[in-house]
């Protein structure tokens, strides 16, 4: 039986998956991450595959890496890789839109009331004609919805009509 040569294929498969991986990784990074996620996944998997398969092709060189100082770099590669997945995990605060919210929520009516061109006496009152009686420019868009019982969203509704 003779052994199938997948050399010619192995190679050309990393470059290719590499390049796109690549590429849609800076463009998720950069740009947004919903065109490109699941296609940057599936050629992922692909490109785990290609790799296995270029590994088992030149398995004689590759263990030469092991051998020489090549196994340092690999190390090094891997630890980076490993502490990026590490810190990404550990300040993974949320989506960003979720902590743009939290901050408008935390944000006093006196903050916010120049940022959408009014002063705070004005922001009250066009928060009182909707049925949200604030005594206090000081007190957050979080603090009045728990003092009046209603959901935060009806109070910025009412702010950015």
């Amino acid at each position: 039986m003779k052994k199938l040569n997948i050399r010619p294929f192995s190679t050309p498969l990393i470059i290719g998956a590499g390049i796109f991986s690549a590429t849609t990784g800076l463009l998720m990074f950069f740009v947004s991450e919903d065109p490109f996620k699941f296609a940057h996944e599936i050629v992922g998997i692909g490109f785990a595959v290609a790799i296995v398969l270029h590994i088992s092709t030149n398995w004689r060189p590759f263990k030469r890496y092991f051998s020489q100082r090549g196994v340092i770099i690999i190390a090094l590669a891997l630890m980076m890789g490993v502490g990026m997945v590490l810190s990404s995990a550990m300040l993974n605060r949320g989506e960003p839109e979720e902590l743009i919210m939290e901050t408008i929520e935390q944000t006093s009516l006196d903050r916010l009331a120049p940022i959408i061109g009014m002063e705070p006496h004005e922001l009250m009152q066009q928060l009182a004609t909707d049925g949200f009686t604030v005594e206090n420019p000081q007190m957050t868009v979080e603090q009045i919805s728990e003092e009046l019982d209603v959901d935060t969203d009806d109070i910025l509704l009412s702010v950015f009509r």
